[in-house]
């Protein structure tokens, strides 16, 4: 012990000393100071939902040469689950959020309920009242969340209708609010679904796995110690991500392959990102939420949340969930995902795209994972420059 103590000392020593020579210029900055970074306006908006959950929306609602195009429509951009406004203006001048607003669309970065920026709520307190307010899951953000965003933009600018981007579980979102409120779908210009998750049956994640064969178990534990909300914003994961996952560290392949674990491996992968990524995420979930997404992965199927029999038939009317209709869906709609994305398999796309009445763009991406289409080293040329072409014929 007495031999390796030292070693140890000097490794963290080593270690350390690398990540402060190696601080990424973007590490530590919230969505507001990337995108003043970047020489773009801020703008923050307040929206409460039915329910009563206070949303923020963070919007661009120009580029920085305004005076040289001619306004074009608004762009509701969703995250993804344990994601935020961040995740679109975090790669600096690839970023989506900055690529639009510089074509000259009026950009509007949603926070849907729980995550970050969207902590609160007009009567329950996400750290005392926690079962009450993390009492909800992909469902509500797509019947509630969804149609408070998309009325508010619209009321704002005045536009009948708008671009609807998202990043993985916001695909399913979208697929919740125009199945279950179908006017909605005559507001919307285009929806582009990036990572596109509905019908998951075939997914590959490890987590997946996992909390399919322990449900019971991580049931009974959160609700003893209360543990509603998971994976909440950390200042201190983002320290340990720039500690060792810098450029220069010998543990960067390290932290990469926990993504890979959880995204896909990817040669698209932009490792020196980490710890920019880390700076804002994950943003938060509730742990309903993962109920949900274990749910429909069992059952190979879309359906509502199972409360079981009882409950069902309370809420319901039937012992078993319905499931959504996803023939209702009747706005364009285009979807791309990575070959390599274990989450988003091409059974499971194709399943979600022949359930809906006008698909106009299905493509897999070569050399792409689940987290690389927001943010792989050549999304611009392969990915985004496409989505822009696409956008202007809408």
């Amino acid at each position: 012990m007495s031999n390796i103590l030292p070693v140890l000392v000097l490794l963290g020593s080593a270690v350390y000393t690398c990540s402060l020579a190696n601080v990424h210029p973007d590490f530590g900055l919230n969505v507001k100071q990337l995108i003043g970074k970047y020489g773009f306006p801020f703008e923050n908006h307040i929206v409460t939902t039915e329910d009563g959950y206070i949303l923020q929306l963070h919007r661009i609602p120009y580029g920085r040469k305004k005076k040289n195009y001619h306004k074009r429509a608004p762009v509701l951009i969703v995250p993804g689950g344990f994601e935020s406004s961040a995740d679109w203006v975090n790669t600096g001048e690839n970023s989506l959020g900055f690529i639009l607003a510089d074509q000259g669309y009026d950009v509007w970065l949603a926070n849907y309920r729980g995550s970050r920026w969207s902590r609160r709520h007009v009567k329950l307190n996400p750290d005392v009242d926690k079962k009450e307010f993390w009492d909800w899951t992909f469902h509500e953000i797509g019947l509630y969340d969804l149609p408070a965003f998309i009325d508010y933009i619209l009321h704002a600018t005045k536009q009948e209708k708008l671009f609807y981007i998202g990043h993985s579980q916001a695909t399913v979102n979208f697929c919740i609010l125009n199945s279950e409120k179908p006017e909605y779908n005559k507001k919307f210009r285009l929806m582009v679904g990036l990572a596109p998750v509905a019908y998951f049956s075939n997914a590959k994640m490890p987590i997946v796995y996992f909390l399919a064969a322990y449900k019971n178990k991580i049931r009974a534990f959160v609700d003893r110690y209360l543990h509603y909300e998971i994976l909440p914003h950390s200042p201190l994961l983002a320290t340990v991500a720039q500690t060792f996952c810098n450029d220069n560290s010998p543990f960067q392949d390290v932290c990469a392959f926990i993504f890979y674990t959880g995204a896909g491996y990817s040669n698209q992968f932009n490792k020196s990102m980490i710890p920019v990524f880390l700076s804002n995420a994950p943003a938060g979930l509730s742990y309903k939420y993962m109920q949900h997404v274990t749910q429909v992965y069992l059952s190979g199927k879309l359906p509502m949340y199972n409360y079981g029999e009882e409950e069902n038939l309370r809420k319901y009317g039937q012992p078993n969930p319905p499931e959504y209709n996803l023939t209702k869906i009747t706005a364009p709609v285009a979807l791309y995902y990575g070959a390599n994305d274990l989450f988003c398999v091409p059974e499971d796309v194709d399943k979600t795209a022949s359930m809906m009445q006008n698909v106009v763009v299905n493509k897999r991406m070569p050399g792409f994972n689940h987290i690389d289409i927001l943010s792989g080293i050549d999304v611009v040329d392969l990915v985004f420059n496409d989505i822009l072409k696409l956008m202007g014929q809408y």
